[in-house]
């Protein structure tokens, strides 16, 4: 007997975005030597990834997830924190030094970033990074106590001779009290050097620390290159297309087909080559109001294009304008993770349906969209014949790095989730074992005219 399963994923104003890309990407976010941290708006913990989480828990970070973050910090520190969060909040980024004691129960020092991250005006959530900087705190420690101690030796070299000047009228006592004065100093100097030596020691360990970042910032470096060569490329095949275009009258309707594809495919690789410049500079989002009913009929013209032979897909587009706020390239990226999804789950053979529209909200968007559940909406659903999914596949759908697919990055899905969650929308999942899945993603409706060209 089937047992149908349906859930709803909320993401709203606590949604997270996540780049699209493949397992290098993944690498790169584990290999800083950082502790990256998400947090909502209540400062939730819901994300945690880089080398630097070892020390915060060095037997695995899951236990941190929903934790407020302000509960990680010793009692002295609450104040302080919650004050950064407080600043941050107010669109301020907030940089703090603070110890804290680690699972095993060390103390460690902690130079943190808080940054506020903003969509449509009002606070998305909060990233913090926060770097392990105990040696370099244990490097300045020891310097001040090198000085110190510099001092204080002089200070007391210059009291005895004083002493001695004044206590010994004769040269020869005056010089036996110098003698034993620089005897002392010698023995204060070879302190002094192992202590120096100690410094030597922190400074390596601090320089060594610093390497991993510097890496980080090669591998921007190398994206943004390699970004940057693809998109002086593609220029050259654009302008050829362009050409093509110029002459398309004299072209067969099939060759006109292929050149239409052909002009498709070039734009999708020229919002890949601004996707791949943003993951080197951190680029934001490039929101706009559209039709969606003419991007997805668009889409699919692209997608059929695109897909085997074997997968038929329709298309149904209620009537009148479907107008939303968001980035035309990152939904358009998202759709096509969402087909390739499907796509897999039927094995490269069946029907996908993809159905546009628009709908008032109400109790069926579950917690996704609560603050606007009165509200018009428009929404885009993928539904495929394929199997369905497991109960445990769909509590993990959404998450970055998890995927059933061998090979596979796991990012497709999470790219889907931030993109919708950066839009203010949410995502329904129905899914039924033997049947298939239907994925409907739901924004809200723009509420100005759309200015589209006659």
């Amino acid at each position: 007997m089937s047992r149908r399963v349906i859930a709803r994923h909320r993401l709203g104003d606590n949604g997270r975005a996540m780049s699209n890309g493949d397992g290098r990407y993944r690498q790169f976010v584990e290999a800083s030597a950082d502790c990256m941290k998400e947090l909502d708006r209540d400062g939730v913990i819901r994300f945690v990834a880089g080398l630097g989480c070892a020390a915060l828990a060095p037997d695995g970070v899951d236990h941190l997830l929903g934790m407020r973050w302000l509960d990680l910090w010793p009692v002295e520190a609450r104040d302080m924190v919650a004050r950064a969060l407080d600043r941050a909040a107010a669109g301020e980024r907030v940089d703090f030094v603070s110890s804290r004691r680690t699972a095993a129960g060390t103390s460690r020092w902690w130079e943190v970033m808080v940054a506020p991250v903003v969509c449509n005006d009002t606070l998305d959530h909060f990233i913090v990074i926060s770097r392990d900087v105990t040696e370099r705190v244990a490097l300045q420690a020891a310097l001040e106590a090198i000085n110190e101690l510099l001092q204080d030796r002089l200070n007391e070299s210059v009291a005895r001779s004083a002493s001695a000047t004044t206590q010994y009228g004769s040269l020869l006592e005056r010089w036996e009290a110098e003698h034993g004065a620089r005897r002392e100093a010698e023995t204060s100097l070879a302190g002094v050097s192992e202590q120096l030596a100690m410094a030597d020691r922190a400074r390596d360990l601090a320089a060594a620390s610093a390497r991993p970042a510097q890496k980080q910032q090669a591998i921007g470096q190398l994206v943004s290159g390699i970004a940057h060569d693809f998109n002086n490329m593609l220029q050259t095949v654009i302008v050829s297309l362009s050409g093509l275009q110029d002459d398309v009258d004299e072209l067969a309707p099939r060759h006109r087909r292929m050149l239409t594809y052909a002009v498709e495919g070039a734009r999708h690789a020229t919002a890949l080559t601004r996707r791949l410049l943003a993951f080197a500079r951190n680029q934001q989002a490039r929101p706009e109001p559209f039709d969606l009913g003419d991007l997805v009929e668009g889409f699919a013209d692209f997608a059929r294009h695109g897909m085997s032979g074997r997968i038929a897909i329709e298309v149904f587009r209620q009537p009148g304008p479907l107008p939303v706020w968001m980035d035309r390239h990152g939904l358009e990226q998202a759709l096509m993770n969402v087909c390739l999804n499907a796509r897999d789950a039927m094995e490269g053979m069946g029907k996908m349906v993809i159905e546009v529209g628009e709908r008032m909200g109400g109790a069926s968007t579950g917690e996704v969209m609560r603050e606007r559940a009165a509200s018009r909406q428009i929404f885009v659903s993928v539904t495929d014949t394929g199997g369905g999914m497991a109960e445990d596949v769909r509590q993990r759908l959404f998450e970055p790095y998890f995927t059933t697919k061998e090979g596979g990055s796991g990012l497709g899905l999470a790219q889907v989730y931030g993109t919708v969650a950066q839009a203010g929308g949410g995502i329904e999942i129905e899914s039924e074992a033997g049947v298939g899945t239907r994925i409907r993603l739901v924004f809200p409706r723009y509420p100005e005219p759309l200015d589209l060209p006659e």
